[in-house]
């Protein structure tokens, strides 16, 4: 995102596809290849370490992240047609999304009849279309591959600074993990189970990736991924979401709880481009399974148009979303595809 001071960007965004089946994704903004030489983005670790070490043995190789600057968000230059873009890696979109110019630019035709409705955070309508074409992550292909082809909204939006995000789809698609504080995306290769069994979506549960491990679930007939936990006693769930700067709490569910809250200069961006400011809170006590976080300091807004649409597994409306504040200092690794997120590095 090319951030505006005092704001960060929020990762989710509502998208219908007419008239097949409810999606959610991004509209993205026309962007030039921002931050393709490294000089322009933060230094990438070494892949030392046991987590690096246990994924190579399983046979996966490393895609480097870059953050641009100003952005605590990952991206990464992905092929698009054989040519490189890049993408903003986003967990909170089911769709991968890249702007309309930039698709046309590599032959991405939009396909006749299909009609796909996009909602920023806030609300916002914009309409996308569909259309087909290969994507490539390091060495992993996905031909005939399904891309949101979203207009420019000519205004900045939490994915300016990019050529589009890559979503849940392109995730399951290409077996991607995301590996946080090594800043790489861990693709399968020619020695993974995934190569003798291209039906495989994710990894599965493996020791050797993390301290804690823990499930996520969906958020009913979408794909996004839930975590739930408790604060206070009290059952919360949160979707995880790595194209979100911060963690904000739901001001619909914030009042239920006895806690105080202060008003702050920030606000959030969404994808549509729409603004709204946040408070900050801090949590106590907050546990995910066996994770207990004593101190969890968040933002707290209105987020009517999430919790409409993204609930439990138990139906209720979601608390809010987990960004990359949580998953950073949790040193995640998410597997999308298994739906695990694994907290913590592993002993050396």
């Amino acid at each position: 995102m090319a951030q505006m001071r005092g704001c960060r960007g929020g990762g989710i965004a509502y998208c219908f596809q007419e008239p097949l089946m409810k999606r959610i994704s991004a509209p993205l903004l026309a962007a030039l290849l921002a931050c393709l030489f490294l000089t322009q983005c933060s230094v990438v670790p070494s892949l030392s370490g046991t987590r690096a070490s246990r994924l190579q043995g399983l046979g996966y190789e490393a895609v480097p992240l870059q953050k641009v600057a100003g952005d605590s968000r990952f991206s990464a230059v992905f092929k698009v047609n054989d040519a490189p873009m890049r993408f903003l890696i986003d967990s909170g979109a089911n769709s991968t999304d890249i702007d309309k110019k930039l698709a046309s630019s590599v032959g991405l035709r939009q396909s006749d009849g299909v009609k796909v409705i996009t909602r920023g955070a806030l609300g916002r309508e914009i309409s996308s279309g569909r259309g087909f074409g290969s994507l490539q992550i390091g060495s992993m292909i996905a031909r005939r591959f399904p891309f949101t082809i979203a207009p420019s909204p000519g205004r900045k939006t939490s994915t300016s600074s990019y050529a589009g995000q890559v979503g849940l789809d392109a995730l399951s698609a290409t077996g991607a993990l995301i590996d946080i504080p090594a800043a790489r995306m861990w693709v399968p290769g020619p020695r993974s189970e995934r190569a003798r069994n291209p039906r495989l979506l994710g990894l599965g549960e493996r020791s050797g990736l993390g301290k804690k491990t823990l499930k996520l679930g969906t958020a009913g007939r979408l794909p996004h991924l839930i975590l739930e936990g408790r604060l206070q006693g009290v059952r919360v769930s949160w979707v995880v979401d790595t194209g979100a700067e911060v963690s904000v709490m739901a001001a619909e569910s914030f009042q239920r709880f006895n806690i105080p809250s202060r008003a702050t200069n920030s606000r959030m961006i969404d994808a549509s481009g729409d603004r709204i400011a946040l408070r900050h809170a801090r949590l106590e006590n907050l546990q995910f399974g066996e994770v207990k976080i004593s101190v969890f300091d968040l933002s707290v807004a209105p987020l009517s148009q999430v919790r409409q649409y993204f609930r439990d597994g138990n139906g209720r409306p979601v608390d809010g979303i987990l960004g990359m504040d949580f998953l950073s200092t949790g040193a995640a690794l998410l597997d999308s595809g298994s739906g695990l997120i694994y907290m913590g590095l592993p002993k050396t």
